[in-house]
């Protein structure tokens, strides 16, 4: 009965603080007297806009001669006369085949319009325009959880997927909700997580194992066991039953290494863990490094063996835990490939192999030690960090749970906590304890309350009637899960505890810390992701009669994992050395590894870690014009059909992601280009246009999409640059088309190829491109999707990202010191 107790008792607790949870309300503003909109504006839009967003037509689904402009209480006509002002500012509204608005015409809406909003913004803002409470998100449940309780274990496997928000963020609160059975999942993980930091048992036996050869035999075909490493052959090892399935074990090895005489390919060590040698489905990557010199050496590596599968003991064909040792630059990689031989066998008939001994790098394994459970001590470290040595623990019980619980929840819930807090938890335990046989595992449940608390599960800032500077401990969680992912250590914590965060100086140094750090890739990964969409290039299947040079399998599909760090590297490397945004559009350099410069063809690039290539070392062979990230792979391949390029999905990505300006969905039912009518596959993709456009609702459409995509046609579904069009037909022969890369953009603009469209981005809307980066980050960093209230506060970060040449540490620096990130 204790658990249903329990349970019904944490949930009621739950929902209890949420619900009481404050939220701000209007505080209404003084109105000032505006701009005549009658008599000065309404005759030029009648003139020139109503014919199209009138009573007759309303494309992009807006009618003007109907909306309201009453923006001070009307929010949702307010953000569409935003969305006006922002395309006659770029020119784009009226279009080029219409009449054009004067510069007299265009100067009294703008002059009606800019005051307008303005006020408007400055009135929501004291009613809305904050943010909102915001329950961490898994990546951030999964890097808190972590770094509290000292161990780095799976937390959210069971978890039902995040809601993104309509920016395409997944830590935007609006999008972050909350029901039962997503607290029963925290629940469950919480426990799971204490069972294994707080332990209840005697030392647990250790196991350890020496092997000097390697298991042969009993292994499918095309698995061969040695101690000498090639494209087939793996030093591989079994233990049946005697491995432990619970804490930290380590792996040690001595290899020889043989480098080729002549500069070139060296080996790569890759250490896996599982249970199924011939396939990596059952197995995970501990680790894997390049060895840069020859002879003798030794390594050790540690891991938690509930990060990796075990197989189920008893059952199945494969018992007992695997390790497995082999050369990646060999296997099941392009490298590989491109090293093995061709020659005639016995029979006569052609086969390919990595012949030993060919000046290619050698490795060879001498020993393997296997121990698990690892750990220096026990209780084990993690353990002790929460329940510390106290002369109090045996004679005052209540007074060191007291003392614990005066350390955990500070950490857990970032920020001081309460003596009626503490009174309160200390009070759970007295409840439980009778339910449980030791201080420990009362304890752990008693933890467990305190990891499903609002408190834990979410950014809280408690709101006001009005928008209130944050604390120094909720400032101190927002610049951490900003720049970390997870919670603020103990240098933040400490800084907050003084208020010295808040100093200009001091701030600075630790946003410079914080980018420096080690955690800084959970926000370099975070964001990239969310910002680029990565993800899409796994949603697309990659044809692989048209792109024959493109593994197969997913799961061992090398070249796809590293064509999807590219982008994350790069975002890195900017970030890192404080360079201008500017390389996202042109740069002079790529972040490749062998894989990946192989791809690219480019010269030179020996080992699996990325580093930045000058554009110039880039193969005569190859005319492609690399550098930023509009000929990246992971950005062509997410915009294609894993066929051929895709130039709606890579102008979209273009407007969306670079420019903020999204265009209008399509309309419902309406085909893909190809599909639209089968003959259309046999056409150029100009002709496809053609003949799409003649429909005048899709010609509206197309005319601010195209001429984006068309220019990015130099580059296939995979990246590569191109000649030629490759297509597939319906009966899967596959036809030449000609390439087209000639395109004219919404302002008029006609442009020829990737290179003009760079040129044209970095000129032409360069300030559109400082704003919208400004917008996406600051997006992330609040936390919410931002609206024309927070026009100021863009406006003000980005005219000071463009004095500051647009370099990306300095506007990190800029966001964290504005009055928006440091406001409820």
């Amino acid at each position: 009965m204790k658990f249903d107790f329990f349970t019904t008792l944490t949930r009621s607790v739950f929902l209890l603080c949420v619900l009481c949870i404050p939220w701000c309300f209007p505080v209404l503003g003084q109105s000032e007297e505006l701009p005549n909109f009658e008599s000065d504006v309404k005759p030029i839009l009648a003139k020139l806009c109503y014919s199209c967003h009138g009573a007759e037509k309303q494309k992009g689904k807006l009618r003007l001669d109907t909306l309201s402009t009453n923006l001070l209480e009307d929010a949702r006509s307010a953000e569409r006369w935003h969305e006006v002002r922002g395309v006659i500012n770029l020119g784009e509204m009226p279009p080029e085949n219409e009449t054009k608005l004067t510069a007299d015409e265009r100067r009294v809406i703008l002059d009606w319009l800019n005051p307008t909003i303005e006020l408007a913004g400055k009135l929501r803002q004291s009613k809305g325009g904050r943010v909102v409470l915001r329950r961490l998100n898994h990546k951030e449940y999964q890097n808190t959880l972590s770094d509290l309780l000292g161990v780095n274990l799976d937390y959210t496997r069971d978890f039902p997927p995040d809601g993104m928000s309509p920016d395409g963020m997944l830590n935007n609160g609006s999008s972050l909700q909350m029901s039962d059975i997503q607290l029963e999942f925290y629940m469950a993980s919480a426990r799971a997580a204490l069972d294994r930091i707080i332990v209840t048992k005697d030392e647990p036996e250790v196991f350890r194992h020496r092997f000097t050869k390697s298991t042969d035999g009993g292994f499918p075909d095309g698995v061969q066991g040695a101690n000498d490493l090639g494209r087939h052959r793996q030093f591989i090892v079994r233990m049946k039953n005697d491995y432990p399935e619970q804490g930290a074990f380590r792996i040690r090895t001595a290899v020889r290494v043989e480098l080729p005489k002549e500069k070139g390919p060296v080996p790569r060590l890759r250490v896996r863990v599982g249970y199924r040698p011939d396939t990596l489905v059952d197995m995970e990557t501990l680790t894997e490094l390049d060895l840069h010199k020859s002879g003798k050496q030794e390594f050790e590596f540690v891991g938690r063996i509930e990060n990796f599968p075990l197989p189920v003991r008893g059952q199945g064909k494969f018992p007992g835990l695997v390790v497995i040792l082999s050369n990646a630059h060999d296997e099941f990689s392009q490298s590989g490939k491109t090293q093995e031989k061709e020659i005639k066998g016995e029979d006569g008939k052609k086969k390919k192999i990595w012949e030993h001994g060919m000046g290619y790098p050698q490795l060879h394994v001498d020993w393997l030690e296997f121990e698990g459970p690892f750990f220096e001590q026990w209780p084990p470290e993690e353990h002790r960090q929460i329940l510390f040595p106290s002369h109090l623990r045996e004679k005052r019980e209540k007074a060191y749970i007291r003392k614990v619980l005066k350390s955990f929840l500070p950490r857990a819930w970032r920020r001081p906590v309460s003596r009626k807090e503490i009174r309160k938890y200390v009070g759970f335990y007295r409840k439980l304890r009778p339910e449980f046989p030791d201080l420990e595992s009362t304890l752990r449940e008693s933890l467990v309350m305190a990891l499903i608390a609002p408190d834990f599960l979410y950014l809280l800032e408690p709101a006001a009637s009005k928008p209130r500077p944050l604390t120094s401990h909720e400032f101190a969680s927002r610049l951490s899960y900003f720049l970390w992912n997870s919670m603020p250590d103990n240098e933040l914590r400490t800084l907050a505890n003084t208020g010295a965060l808040f100093d200009e100086a001091t701030l600075s140094t630790q946003v410079t810390r914080m980018i420096t750090d080690e955690r800084a890739k959970r926000f370099i990964d975070s964001y990239v992701e969310q910002w680029l969409d990565i993800d899409a290039m796994n949603r697309v299947e990659v044809d692989t009669k048209v792109h024959p040079d493109f593994p197969r399998n997913k799961r061992i599909d090398h070249l796809r994992k590293v064509i999807r760090r590219e982008p994350i590297e790069f975002f890195g490397e900017i970030l890192q050395k404080n360079l201008s945004v500017e390389h996202f559009i042109r740069s002079d350099f790529v972040m490749l590894n062998d894989t990946l410069a192989r791809h690219y063809r480019f010269d030179g690039v020996h080992g699996g870690a990325f580093r930045p290539v000058s554009t110039k070392h880039q193969s005569v062979k190859s005319k492609a014009n690399r550098g930023g990230l509009l000929t990246q792979s992971a950005i062509l391949l997410g915009a294609s059909t894993g066929s051929d390029s895709h130039i709606i999905k890579r102008a979209v990505f273009v407007r969306e992601r670079l420019l903020d300006d999204p265009p209008d969905p399509p309309p419902p039912n309406v085909p893909d280009l190809e599909t639209a009518e089968p003959g259309l596959v046999k056409l150029s993709i100009r002709e496809q246009l053609k003949q799409h456009n003649k429909d005048t609702a899709c010609s509206d459409c197309h005319r601010g999409i195209d001429g984006w995509g068309l220019a990015m046609e130099e580059y296939d579904a995979l990246g590569k640059w191109r000649t030629e069009i490759t297509r597939k037909l319906p009966d899967g022969k596959l036809i030449k088309l000609p390439l087209e890369t000639l395109a004219k953009l919404p302002d008029g603009r006609e442009i020829d190829g990737m290179e003009a469209l760079k040129d044209y981005l970095l000129t032409e809307r360069r300030e559109q491109f400082a704003r919208a980066f400004v917008v996406k980050l600051l997006t992330y960093a609040l936390g919410r999707s931002l609206e024309f209230s927070d026009e100021k506060h863009i406006d003000a970060l980005t005219n000071r990202f463009n004095d500051d040449k647009m370099k990306l540490q300095s506007l990190v620096q800029s966001i964290v010191k504005s009055e928006v990130f440091r406001t409820k």
